[in-house]
């Protein structure tokens, strides 16, 4: 469950506070908040910022995370970035004018995608962190009986919407 805004970080309760908002959830999640290490495990607010205006300059070129910063709540950070680095690759690969016109052609052609996909997330952590509270209480609901197919299927859809498939 989201905790209000500002909430104080006490890495001893975190184990506890888990197993109370995960109570009823299947036998993994359960070993998991088990194995946790309170003292090894952040809690960080979730902050989501604008894409910046440009990701390259001259030479230079920024990858996921620092030119397209998005809330985990779709888990494609790590993604999003392999599929800039793919896209980068192939530009500098395919592109015999100049490395800075490569790095134009990875940003055009990036964009659109990478937009899309902080903006999906940016509308999926709305409904988990409780701008609504009442649809973040009943997609908790949903998700406790979950099997997981869905979720696959989501991922699924989100990867062949990109150049990874």
């Amino acid at each position: 469950m989201p905790l209000p805004k500002g909430s104080v970080s006490k890495p001893e309760i975190y184990r506890d506070e888990l197993a109370g908002f995960f109570k009823g959830w299947a036998n993994p999640v359960q070993t998991l908040i088990q194995r946790l290490d309170p003292l090894r495990t952040n809690r960080v607010e979730i902050h989501d910022v604008e894409a910046l205006p440009y990701w390259t300059k001259g030479r230079v070129a920024l990858l996921g995370d620092a030119g397209h910063s998005t809330a985990p709540d779709l888990g494609q950070g790590g993604c999003q970035a392999m599929e800039d680095a793919l896209v980068l690759a192939n530009t500098l690969v395919a592109n015999n004018i100049s490395v800075e016109d490569s790095l134009k052609r990875y940003e055009m052609i990036r964009k659109d995608r990478a937009a899309d996909v902080v903006l999906k997330a940016r509308k999926r952590s709305d409904v988990t962190h409780g701008k609504d509270p009442e649809k973040t209480q009943q997609w908790y609901e949903d998700l406790k009986q979950e099997d997981g197919t869905e979720i696959i299927n989501a991922i699924c859809k989100t990867i062949l919407a990109g150049p990874l498939h």
